[in-house]
Order: structure tokens, then C-alpha cells, then sequence
């Protein structure tokens, strides 16, 4: 489980890194910046923090490979599909976000909507998901 979450923790291999900025314009949502910028330190201080407890690693560990494979499925299509920022913002919440908070919360309280929102941009950071179809 180790080895997986470290996967997520280093940028992807084979992908061009350009940061959480860079993938934010990238995908012409540089109106999200402020947020992200914010919300990535908070989850990457986090795992920091925390980085000697099994247990958090595998909650990380879990809701990294999911927010990774629910964007995958879900979210990029949209953007191929040139669907409106207000409609690829409710169905990151809807299939990601809020799912994820239910599932998790109920093992570990402190896991917030805003956690998960920072781990979908430190994975944007990390060249795991691409805003862009």
C-alpha cells in the first residue's frame, strides 16, 4: 500500500510537468487557482504531517486511486465534450467530492469536503489529472 500511495505522491512519469498552475491554464480554468493553490498545500502538508501513520496512508492511499479513476471516467470526457465549467464542477462533486467524503468520513472524521477537493488538485499537480479531454 506503501508503494502504491508513493506512486501518487511523485509527479507521473511520461507526463510533462508543469504544475498545478500549469494544468490549471492548460485547461482554461485558471479561475480555480486561488482555491487549488490553497487546498493542494493543505492535503500535501497533511500527508506530511501524518506520513508515519498506516492508517492515514491507506485512507490517502484509497481516495487518491479513486479521485484519480472517477476523473478518468467521469470527468474528462466532459471536456471533450465542451460541457460548461458549471456542469463539470457539479459532477466532480456529485461522483467524486461527495461520495468519497461518505465513504471515508464514516472511518476517519477528519477527512473534510475541502480535503478532497485539495487531493484533486494535488493530483492535478502532480500530472496525474489533466484538465484537458
Amino acid at each position: 500500500m506503501l508503494d502504491e500511495l508513493q506512486e501518487y505522491l511523485l509527479p507521473r512519469p511520461g507526463r510533462k510537468i508543469i504544475g498545478l498552475e500549469g494544468k490549471l491554464r492548460e485547461g482554461d480554468r485558471l479561475d480555480l487557482l486561488e482555491d487549488a493553490l490553497f487546498l493542494e498545500n493543505k492535503f500535501a502538508r497533511r500527508v506530511s504531517k501524518n506520513q508515519f501513520s498506516s492508517s492515514e496512508e491507506v485512507i490517502y492511499c484509497h481516495c487518491l486511486s479513486k479521485i484519480n479513476s472517477s476523473f478518468s471516467h467521469y470527468i474528462k470526457p466532459l471536456f471533450k465534450n465542451t460541457v460548461s465549467t458549471a456542469i463539470i464542477e457539479r459532477m466532480i462533486f456529485d461522483r467524486i467530492v461527495e461520495p468519497l467524503y461518505e465513504e471515508v468520513s464514516e472511518v476517519n472524521a477528519a477527512v473534510s469536503f475541502d480535503l478532497i477537493r485539495g487531493m484533486i488538485f494535488f493530483l492535478t499537480g502532480k500530472c496525474h489529472i489533466r484538465w484537458v479531454g
